[in-house]
């Protein structure tokens, strides 16, 4: 489809969702050149909004701002926001039906976050916090070149994505120009299909896993297939995000592809936080968000280095104030010479995924555990542990929901998901330790370290 009709098309759609997705594009592109105290008068005005609708329409806002003092004609300054408490995933978890305000506007819908430890979240979004972060992602996507409405590949792993790939969507997405190839199970078989089919298609971006592009750049290159080719057929970036991106990560694919990598930051549950200009500068969405920092042992602010803390500006329909993300992360107002005044963010800890590889050779991503775990109820954690090729062993935390038969109920769907014969174990154990680095890491193979490690891929 032509770009400039695919954009047409897209805009359309949004406002048949309720969603004024251009319109705040438009909004968008003029503030982020504005002069920052501008910038936090705006701020100032939807978190004195954002407050008040909070307090007038949801009861665990209510009682919290009555519990603490707070009055909604007390916010004066960016500083009063510090007088609420610091909201816990186990709040939200607890409290959600407490929190939405079921009014706000036009489809209001329970969605769900991933949760890399299976501690999934659920919360309610609606059509204008959709739209806000749908413009926010257009205005990051404008910034390394790629305008809505040209093609752009989503190199993805969600099964609720892929299994919604039927004739309708299929037609909707090629009328917009979105396309879609499965990132979850890569096999150097179905690696020679997708390079073909992206050399057919011409993506200007391919969007995905910062661990599947690493992936697909060694495996590719074990196979002597020539991604730069796609440069000659319109690519001009690759856009990563949800796991820690590495310097070493991002040379390896901008040389396999031959074109910039850009990352890009956010939580389902928070919203974009960030993303990167064609600078390399990770800017921050300040028109839609509050961040802080905050020492994570002892919860007091900090200037530096400190776990982040979100404050949604534009989600009315479930207020999120003060909440922990559990990210280590560097807050900044530097200058940058793209000429944007807005701030900036650096990643120090983050989410990291990796692969198993089953008896026959096909690479599967964590991500499709993640989605194993949380379709069966009571799973708190999860780890799956590959020690020698063949074998695979699924450890498990466990709470009172937990069915009878939950370890045959991974199990079958664990082998379903790998489509394999592969000896599949779960074990329940009473928890489950980080890595000496401190962060979790839901899958561990030494049989996909020895082999990408060697190049050992055969097609």
């Amino acid at each position: 489809m032509l770009p400039t009709i695919a954009r047409r098309l897209f805009h359309l759609q949004e406002l048949a969702l309720g969603r004024q997705s251009f319109r705040i594009l438009d909004e968008l592109r003029a503030s982020e050149h504005w002069p920052v105290e501008r910038r936090r008068q705006l701020q100032l005005e939807r978190l004195q909004a954002m407050v008040r609708g909070a307090y007038e329409h949801t009861r665990y806002w209510r009682e919290l701002m009555a519990a603490q003092g707070i009055q909604p004609g007390q916010i004066h300054t960016l500083d009063d926001l510090r007088r609420f408490p610091l909201l816990e995933k186990h709040t939200l978890r607890e409290r959600r039906e407490d929190m939405v305000w079921r009014e706000e506007g036009k489809r209001l819908q329970l969605v769900r976050t991933s949760g890399s430890t299976n501690e999934a979240l659920q919360f309610y979004t609606s059509s204008t916090r959709e739209a806000h972060i749908n413009a926010a992602r257009m205005r990051g996507h404008e910034w390394v070149g790629v305008r809505r409405g040209e093609k752009e590949l989503y190199y993805w792993g969600s099964p609720v994505e892929l299994s919604k790939q039927d004739r309708v969507k299929r037609v909707r997405d090629w009328l917009i120009n979105d396309g879609l190839t499965n990132g979850f199970e890569v096999t150097p078989a179905r690696l020679k299909e997708n390079f073909a089919a992206w050399l057919s298609w011409r993506p200007k971006c391919i969007f995905g896993y910062p661990s599947t592009f690493v992936l697909t750049v060694t495996m590719a290159e074990a196979l002597g297939l020539e991604l730069k080719e796609l440069r000659q057929h319109g690519l001009t970036v690759i856009i990563t995000t949800s796991e820690m991106l590495s310097d070493v990560d991002r040379q390896l694919i901008t040389e396999g592809f031959g074109v910039p990598v850009r990352d890009s930051y956010g939580l389902r549950e928070a919203g974009l936080i960030g993303h990167e200009c064609d600078q390399g500068t990770m800017h921050c969405m300040d028109e839609q968000l509050i961040l802080e920092t905050i020492d994570p042992a002892t919860l007091q602010p900090t200037d530096g280095e400190g776990e982040l803390v979100v404050t949604n500006l534009v989600g009315p329909a479930f207020p999120v104030i003060r909440y922990r993300t559990g990210d280590i992360v560097t807050l900044a107002q530097e200058p940058c010479a793209c000429g944007r005044t807005l701030s900036s963010i650096k990643i120090s800890g983050g989410r990291a995924v990796e692969f198993v590889v089953t008896r026959d050779g096909k690479w599967v991503v964590g991500y499709a555990f993640i989605y194993i775990a949380r379709s069966v109820a009571g799973i708190v954690k999860f780890q799956v542990v590959q020690e020698k090729l063949g074998a695979i062993l699924i450890r498990l935390v466990v709470d009172e929901r937990f069915p009878s038969d939950g370890i045959d109920l991974v199990k079958h769907k664990a082998a379903q998901r790998l489509g394999s014969d592969d000896d599949i174990q779960v074990e329940i154990v009473d928890d489950i330790a980080p890595a000496r680095s401190g962060k979790y890491r839901p899958v561990i193979s030494k049989v996909a370290e020895e082999l990408h490690k060697n190049r050992a891929f055969s097609g």
